[in-house]
Order: structure tokens, then sequence, then C-alpha cells
């Protein structure tokens, strides 16, 4: 999962009364042995639906299949006051395989809900379930997710499927009503709070902030707290127009139900539609969309939710001397996200300000750790990140393509889409500009002179509605479809390589040389994977495979070993070591059926005849000549070379793999 954190953007002081979901508890009817035993359950192994009964669920032959509770608990997991229950469902579809997964029911307003489900293995041994407090955090307090512990047996390379060995100690939490790892679970932070003060005269004013976790920044500087002197008019000493400081918070916000899916291009305007209505003076709505504006980076939509009151009250307690009058407290939740969906919007009442007034808005930022603002810089060749030069754009059907240089691995998710609106021409037709920018560099050496072309649907990626004006910023060079973009030095050093000695056909240096990509293309896509990861080990192992990557993007042809010498397994080889990963040298050579219904595309797994719901599961690092056009839907008997062994749960086998020749 990409590692996420929360920006608690805060506060420039303004009321909003936000009512406490916790008080809605006692409406909420909490789960029991007998929810846990007859209900309908959503299967993440079949993706299907049974009901149970008395804890199981059978269904005759042909279409087989047997479901059963195996373990649970009932616990109030998300600390609401009402009981919820985690549970391990097993199941069996006829087969010698019998694969678990770990679920949860949730208590809610809207009856039980069932969250996501997390697979736990095939065979596995549950020995116990439990739900504990993190005793390990720096607080215990009302938002910090509890950890929920399996304690389990799993199997070593040699124990029998059917008699697991080695126990393993999972750890997951609940956040946003989803169960994830619990080192997944991002932290809180808050940043650039901001506090407006408005006595009815000039008045020397002490204010203090007391944040579940730590203060890391303040303007003025924070001490033991800020005595300042504020003017009717909000100056505070003359010179600032609010208090600022920076804190990292301890604890997790519980999100409303209700909210707001709002398109990229159109917060500005929904910044202007509700900050009024939630308590903000022109100013302060004004400085809240400025900030904002600018500080949300680019995502074709954003989830927008209204705080909870006791979360502001309990995390970061707002002490100020003189008593005022009237405080306003407002904090926003951002999330992007690809998806719009219609949620029920708030109706908070406006605060009639009597008196002094504090007011303090901000908010919390759900984000990835990638950079998506504007480079200077330019990218024209594959390895170059920036706003790309196009080789061609073309636009019609609501349809928007770009032609762009690329050495192989270039697609939708190595090229960023800015969008900006801008404003309309006759007012009414709003007008889009696009920015793509490679946020990725392309390493792969795949020999495409035309370059690749990457399509877009401008109502499903960008939301935009007819009618409405679309303008490309990128710069268009003239490059003829004839001129390839590699310089001729590149060219010439490619020529001037020594021959290897071996006399082997072309064919045979081909598939090294394919056979090296692939690896080179597996190691990137798993150092990306750890980046992304939350592990505590995960800088070591990022430190281990680049310097693999080093080795095999300097490796040639002729130093490429496709079989160790007779009686000897390779050096260290992770294909032959149950605790290894990473890259295999030499590669295993197999020969499967593979069954093709979409077009296949590098990182994707393949379906073989004979996979299993535990594996072995093939991820796409290369294939022959770099053609995938071959490879038509519908069945190939095809060469597999596993050029990588990928680190995975549960001992389940898992590979990176070089797709060769078809066989007869």
């Amino acid at each position: 999962m990409r590692k996420r954190s929360l920006l608690l953007i805060s506060v420039i002081l303004v009321l909003v009364f936000l009512y406490a979901c916790g008080a809605c508890a006692a409406q909420k009817t909490g789960v029991t042995e007998g929810t846990v035993k007859n209900f309908t359950y959503h299967l993440a192994f079949g993706e299907r639906s049974v009901t149970l009964k008395d804890g199981e669920y059978e269904e005759p032959h042909p279409d087989y299949l047997h479901v059963w509770i195996d373990n649970f608990i009932i616990d109030d997991v998300d600390r609401d006051g009402a009981p919820d229950a985690v549970v391990v469902l097993a199941q069996n579809g006829g087969g010698s395989g019998t694969f678990f997964e770990l679920t949860a029911l949730l208590a809610t307003q809207n009856g039980i809900l069932q969250t996501n489900s997390v697979s736990l293995g095939d065979r596995v041994k549950i020995d116990s379930i439990k739900v504990v407090e993190n005793s390990e955090a720096l607080s215990t307090s009302l938002f910090e997710p509890k950890k929920i512990v399996i304690d389990m047996l799993t199997h070593k390379e040699s124990d029998p499927l059917y008699s697991p060995s080695e126990r393993m100690v999972l750890n997951f939490a609940l956040y946003e009503d989803e169960l994830v790892s619990y080192e997944d679970v991002p932290p809180t932070i808050v940043k650039k709070p901001a506090i407006y003060l408005y006595p009815q005269k000039e008045t020397k004013v002490r204010v203090k902030v007391d944040v579940n976790g730590e203060i890391t920044e303040s303007i003025p500087q924070y001490g033991d707290g800020w005595e300042v002197t504020a003017s009717p008019k909000g100056k505070i000493d003359g010179k600032y127009d609010y208090l600022f400081y920076e804190a990292r918070l301890n604890s997790l916000p519980q999100l409303p139900e209700e909210g707001w899916v709002v398109a990229y291009g159109e917060l500005g305007k929904w910044f202007d539609e509700n900050l009024p209505a939630l308590g903000l003076n022109g100013k302060e709505a004004r400085d809240l969309k400025e900030y904002w504006i600018k500080s949300l980076k680019p995502a074709k939509y954003y989830v927008i939710k209204l705080l909870d009151r006791n979360f502001i009250d309990e995390n970061l307690k707002l002490q100020v001397s003189p008593t005022p009058q009237t405080v306003i407290r407002l904090m926003l939740y951002f999330k992007p996200t690809d998806h719009f969906d219609i949620l029920k919007a708030p109706k908070p009442q406006k605060t009639v300000r009597v008196g002094f007034t504090v007011v303090e808005w901000g908010g919390i930022v759900e984000d990835s750790d990638a950079d998506v603002c504007l480079k200077p810089a330019y990218s024209l060749l594959p390895d170059d990140t920036g706003i790309l030069l196009l080789r061609a754009v073309n636009v019609g059907q609501h349809k928007l393509s770009i032609t762009v240089n690329s050495g192989g691995c270039t697609d939708k998710d190595t090229i960023k889409a800015v969008v900006n609106k801008v404003d309309a021409i006759d007012g009414q037709v709003p007008v889009y500009e696009l920015t793509f920018l490679r946020e990725k560099p392309d390493l792969c050496k795949a020999f495409l002179p035309e370059g690749v072309v990457v399509d877009y649907d401008l109502e499903k990626d960008f939301g935009f509605k007819m009618p409405y004006v679309v303008t490309v910023t990128n710069p268009v060079p003239p490059i003829v479809k004839d001129e390839p973009y590699f310089t001729i030095s590149s060219i010439r050093i490619e020529i001037e390589e020594p021959k290897a000695t071996s006399d082997a056909p072309d064919d045979y240096v081909m598939l090294k040389k394919g056979l090296i990509d692939a690896t080179v293309r597996a190691i990137r896509l798993e150092i990306n994977r750890y980046e992304a990861s939350n592990h505590s080990d995960k800088q070591e192992k990022i430190d281990y495979l680049k310097e693999e990557l080093a080795r095999f993007e300097g490796m040639k042809p002729q130093d490429y070993v496709l079989e160790a010498p007779e009686g000897q397994k390779g050096d260290e080889n992770p294909l032959d070591d149950f605790g290894k990963f990473g890259p295999a040298l030499p590669p295993e050579e197999r020969e499967g059926e593979i069954i093709v219904t979409d077009e296949l595309e590098y990182g994707l797994i393949l379906t073989v005849t004979g996979m299993t719901r535990s594996g072995p599961f093939y991820h796409v690092a290369g294939v022959m000549n770099d053609d995938f056009k071959t490879l038509t839907p519908g069945k190939h008997k095809v060469k597999l070379y596993l050029v990588y062994k990928r680190e995975c749960f549960g001992g389940i086998p898992d590979y990176y793999v070089f797709i060769g020749d078809k066989l007869q």
C-alpha cells in the first residue's frame, strides 16, 4: 500500500459547532455471536456473497462450496461504544485447498457493515485473534487505532501443505473502516495552524494549544504559550494576522459519513460557496481558499469532510484568556480520489459572532508522498523528468491522445496530468488547461522511434462535461515520424561494443538481452514497492536492490548466465532458498499455457493454466522482442523464465517472469 501521510493544516480559528458522532453510539445495534454466525458475507476468494447459518454455508455439487467461521472475537474495535467483530472465514471449493481470509463486522448507524477482507493464505492454522491497545504508542487516545493481532502457523518450504509449522504474527488495524496492515496506518501531522483573535478592544491575550503530540514550529515563538496584544480588527502585536504553529498528532480522526466529492477544477468554486456557510468571514475564507488551492495537489476529485468537534477539542485543546464569547473551529478533511461518489452534504449551523471572537480554520490532507508540482525541467528523452515535450496531440470524440518518447516503460501510471481551470471565454463554457508531466524516468531500453501513444477519456479521466474547451500547454517540437530521438553517439557506442566471444546465434543474444532488461524492470518495480511501504527494514532491502540494479544495468549478454555449471545451483540464487528474494541468476525456465484476455503490460499477473488461488503467481517483466502484440487474446503455450523472486506473504510463490518463445 502506498505510504500516506495526513497533513493537518490547521487553523485559522473559526467556530463551527459539529455534533459529536460518538453521541450516536447509543443508536447503534452492536455485533453479537449470533450476528457473526448468521451474517451474509462477501468473500474475497471467488468474489461472491454467502449467508451463513449457525456459522456455516454449504452448496452442493456441481458448484460445491463450503464456508465456515474458523475464529472470531467481539470487541469495540473502532471505539464508538458499540461491539464489533473480527472474523476469520475459511472456505473450500471441493479441491485440496482451504483458503482463509480476515474481515470485520462494524456496528454503524446504518446497521452492521462488513469491511474489506485480507487473505491469510491456503491451509494455514489460526491459533488466536486478539484486539489490543498499542503499548508502543506515545499515548493512547480515543482515536488511536487498536491493534488486531493474528497468531497463526504457515508453511515452511519443507512443510506438507496440510501441516504448517512456521509461526507468524500479523498485526492489522481499522483505518477509515478498512482493515490495513498496522504499520500502514499513517500519522496525523498538523501543519500551518493559524489562530485569529478579534477582541472588542485592544487586549492582551494569552493563548495555549494543548496538543496530543508535539508542536514542531511556531510564529511567533510558542514557548509556554503566546502572550500577545490583539486589536478589534484582528492585528496581533501590530504585525501578525494570525498565530501560526505546526504539530504532529498521536491520533487519527473519526470521519463522518457526510461530505462532498469535488472535481479538482471546481475546488475554488466550492470554497466560495461553502466557507461563508461554515462560519468564515470574507478575509478568513480568502486566506483558507488561497492556502488550500496552492496546497492541494492535482487529482481527479477530492473528498471533503468536516472533522468532528470532539476530535478537534480532544487533540488540539485551545485555552484563551480572557475567555472568548465566541469560538469557531473549522477543520476540513481532504482526500484525493479517482472516483466520483454522491455523499450527503452536512448542514452545519452558522455561528453568530458575539463579543470577543476566536476563529480557527484548518484541515487534514490524506495524500501520497509523490511530488506532483510542476518542475521547470522539460522531458524530451525517456529518462528525463519534467514537462513532457510531446510528439503529437490528437483530440476527438471526447478522447485525447498524446504521443511521447518512450523506452518501453511509459504509460498513464508514469505520466501526471495536471488540470487547471481558467476563466471561461464567454463566462459559461469552462476552459481547462492540461499539462502532462513525466514523473518517473523511463529507463527501459526498447527501441521505439515512433514513440508511444497514451490515451485519455476527457470525461472519465478528468470529469469534463460538455460544453468545454481544452488547451494542452505542453510544447510539441517538430519531430517527424522517421526521425529517431536517440543521439548518434548512443548508437555509435552500441556498435563499437566488443562482440560476445560466444558463438551463440543472434536470437540467443537477444534472449539474454531480454532477460537482463526484464530483471532490471523487475528490480525497479520492487524498489518502488518497498519505497511505498512502511516496513521497518525497507531501507535495507532498497539498498540491496539498488546494488543489484547497478549490477544488472551494467551486465552484457556474454556475462549473463542462462544455466549454472553442472552440479552447481548458482551464486546464492533466491530460487534455491525459501527465505531469500531478489533477482535470479541463472533464471529458471518453465513451460506453461498462458491465457490472454486483455492487453498485457508490465507488472500484471499472468493467468496460467493450473494456477490456484495460492499461486504460483507470475508478474510480467518482459516479453520476447518487447512485442506484446504477438500475444493475442486466447491461449498460448510459451516458455517462462523466472527472473526475480518476490518477497511475499505466507510463503506463496510469487515471481517476475520473462515470456519467451511460443511452443508448437
